[in-house]
Order: C-alpha cells, then structure tokens, then sequence
C-alpha cells in the first residue's frame, strides 16, 4: 500500500525518491572525500587573495573598481562596447526613443 501513492498527478513512488537520495547522497560524500586534505583553519590559507597584495585592514580599501572586476569580459566585448559608446549622448530622450523603437522592433516580429 505504501510503495505507490495516487496523487492528483499521477502516482508517487516512494522507493523510487529514497532510491534517488540515497544516491545522491552517496555521490556528495564521494565527491566531498576527494577534497584536499592538507587544510588548516586559522592558518594563512585563510587569507584573502587580493592578487598577491597585503589585505589592507580597514574595509574602506577592499574596493576593486568595475575596470578592473571586468576587465577581460570587456576587453573581449572591445568593438560592440565602441559601437554603443558612439551611440551614448547622455541626453534622456534618446534613450526614451531607442526604447521606443526597439520594442516597436521587437512587436513587429512577434507579429510577423
């Protein structure tokens, strides 16, 4: 009575969900005993790498700029960002017209 239970569903095989997580359950642990073994806590492997510097002590200073964060995402996007940047007025109102035209744009093909 209690291997399949009718639900509005279909049926739920409970055997099948124990089955399920005693196999993943089993994996994790694998997974986790693979792990390097030589750590200590409290030692210097706890430090924060902050590319090679001495991590400064007051909070204020672990600031990394956005230049720097994305540095290769946007060395790799180089000719579209110069694209947009030809494209950036500053100016509000054409901003409000590309939004305008490009879900126009976009209307257009849902409807075609």
């Amino acid at each position: 009575m209690w291997d399949q239970i009718l639900t509005g569903f279909g049926y739920w095989d409970v055997y099948a969900w124990i089955s399920f997580f005693l196999i993943a359950g089993g994996m994790v642990f694998l997974i986790r005993s693979l792990g390097r073994k030589d750590y200590k806590q409290g030692s210097d492997q706890d430090e924060i790498f902050f590319g090679s510097n001495p991590v400064p002590e007051d909070g204020e200073d672990l600031k990394v700029p956005a230049s720097s964060a994305y540095w290769g995402y946007t060395q790799a996007l180089k000719p579209f960002y110069d694209v947009l940047v030809g494209f950036h007025t500053g100016i509000a109102t054409d901003y409000a017209g590309w939004y305008i035209l490009v879900t126009a744009l976009v209307a257009l093909l849902i409807l075609l």
